[in-house]
């Protein structure tokens, strides 16, 4: 068994036993979808999703590019109900395999394409490379919530300024907040603290 200390709030484990109740522990058995939990990206995700739910009340959350579906399955530990969008048939399968391993089947629905993913969400979250996380800017955009958050990782410090460059043409004037880890960064535009275009 491998276990991998996200700290303060993480703890993945490749443990096949039946999950803990605990809602900081997150099973991921091997499989091809990308997202063990010891990527930086994975991890600043996994943080962002801790520090940025909702509390106190139901919330939704988009994983576009969800691979293992490690990122779902955390949301869903926090009582979210989450859509988590993978293009790879293997992948999803995988990531399906790790919703029923943690218990989180019931509050994860698996699409093949963003396109599917209807409404709008609390939380948006894409953990993928850069040059996708631009060609589907306008669509990511579209699909967080008046009030919502809006997570991009799978950037290293060089991509930072043309993601943003992108996304502004859709945010306005909000700015991002920039995370580290290692080389790794991560941006979060919270849409609820500040003002710009009139959200659906």
């Amino acid at each position: 068994m491998t276990r991998i200390d996200v700290a303060p709030h993480w703890v993945i484990t490749s443990d096949e036993e039946p999950h803990s109740a605990a809602s900081s522990q997150i099973v991921i058995l091997p499989g091809p979808g990308f997202g063990s939990g010891a990527h930086e990206t994975t991890q600043l995700c996994l943080l962002g999703i801790r520090a940025l739910a909702p509390r106190g009340r139901p919330w939704t959350m988009l994983d576009f590019g969800s691979g293992s579906g490690i990122l779902a399955i955390a949301a869903a530990r926090l009582g979210a109900t989450a859509v988590a969008v993978e293009n790879d048939p293997r992948a999803m399968a995988h990531a399906q395999s790790n919703a029923t391993a943690n218990g989180a089947a019931p509050r994860v629905e698996f699409l093949s394409t963003l396109a599917a993913a209807r409404g709008a969400y609390d939380l948006v979250v894409a953990n993928i490379l850069r040059d996708v996380l631009v060609q589907f800017a306008a669509d990511l955009v579209a699909r967080v919530a008046r009030e919502g958050t809006l997570v991009l990782s799978g950037l290293v410090s060089t991509d930072v300024p043309t993601t943003n460059s992108h996304y502004k043409r859709h945010l306005g004037d909000r700015r991002p907040e920039v995370y580290a880890r290692g080389e790794w960064r991560a941006l979060v535009w919270r849409l609820h603290s500040a003002p710009g275009p009139d959200r659906r």
